[in-house]
């Protein structure tokens, strides 16, 4: 396949490039969204040492157009949002009923105008909203890192710690659209907001290796860990979306998308799939095509993979 020897050439350029400009950024404390999205912009190489603590996202951290960047992680530096889901908003959630509303259609508009497709995202909202006095519905924009229009972008040795999986719509835990050339190493993606990690609108030649993928009991639901192309209508996705995962591991917490694909050429190299889900855990939508090399699929799966009709999944 040729996007693997694709691959393959691009994990050895980054491990092997030397390091130019680089900076070295201890947590603050407080908010770091605008210093470190200055930083990255500034400098080739943002190493951040998580020795002073954790580092504090107020909001997702979204780098635009910017090529041969490096995001290092030392001493377990972690990226955490600000807003989290806590016991009494899980509380409001249940005491609503929250879980009894349809994930499909027949939804409505909320109090500030936005139209919701979902009964449960259209009520989760709502109740957000009226709890924060938040009619901009600052919350949905807890992630940590969008790559937006990026090449040569390198991500290594974070952890990143999302509010918990919840259905609002929001960001996120790290996310790419139109994105090209990106290698994710050795991280940590938990209680992402939305998606744990997806890639999206027509990105392409991405490398995710040795990296974990979960949720805590922070998450309330919508606990969809990997989405790799947005929605069926989106056919300019064709020829793009080619992915590596190579020896990742979907672990406790994670339901679905392990992941889910539409359009992709994706390989799922010795992976493992430790959650316990109902629900497939490779699912090949609509003109995919799922390669599973050496795979480990714990016992709490029991549907490793499920492929569309005009899709592709096969183990080797």
């Amino acid at each position: 396949m040729k996007h693997i020897t694709r691959n393959i050439a691009l994990l050895c350029l980054l491990l092997f490039a030397p390091f130019a400009h680089a900076i070295t950024i201890l947590s603050s404390g407080a908010d770091m969204s605008d210093s470190l999205l200055s930083a990255i912009r500034k400098h080739d190489t943002v190493v951040l040492d998580g020795s002073s603590g954790e580092f504090i996202i107020g909001h997702t951290i979204v780098l635009k157009h910017m090529e041969h960047k490096t995001i290092i992680g030392t001493h377990d530096a972690c990226l955490r949002t600000r807003f989290r889901l806590t016991p009494d908003i899980r509380a409001m959630l249940d005491s609503a009923d929250v879980m009894s509303f349809s994930t499909g259609g027949e939804g409505g508009v909320l109090s500030n105008g936005q139209n919701v497709r979902e009964q449960r995202e259209l009520k989760t909202r709502q109740l957000f909203i009226d709890r924060f006095n938040d009619p901009e519905e600052s919350f949905r924009a807890s992630g940590c890192i969008q790559l937006s229009h990026c090449r040569d972008i390198t991500v290594r040795g974070l952890h990143l710690q999302g509010p918990g999986a919840i259905d609002v719509g929001g960001n996120d835990l790290l996310g790419m659209d139109h994105s090209a050339r990106i290698f994710i190493d050795s991280c940590v993606f938990m209680d992402g907001m939305d998606g744990n990690l997806d890639i999206t609108s027509q990105s392409d030649s991405i490398t995710v290796s040795h990296s974990y993928f979960g949720y805590s009991e922070r998450s309330y639901d919508h606990m969809n860990s990997n989405l790799v192309g947005a929605a069926d209508r989106v056919v300019a996705d064709r020829g793009k979306l080619h992915v590596t995962y190579a020896y990742c591991t979907w672990g406790k917490g994670c339901r679905q998308r392990m992941p889910m694909v539409r359009f992709g050429t994706i390989l799922l190299d010795h992976c493992r799939w430790e959650c316990t889900t109902e629900h497939p855990a490779v699912d090949a939508r609509r003109e995919s095509t799922v390669t599973i090399i050496s795979p480990s699929f714990g016992p709490g799966i029991t549907i490793p993979y499920h492929s569309a009709p005009d899709a592709q999944c096969v183990i080797r």
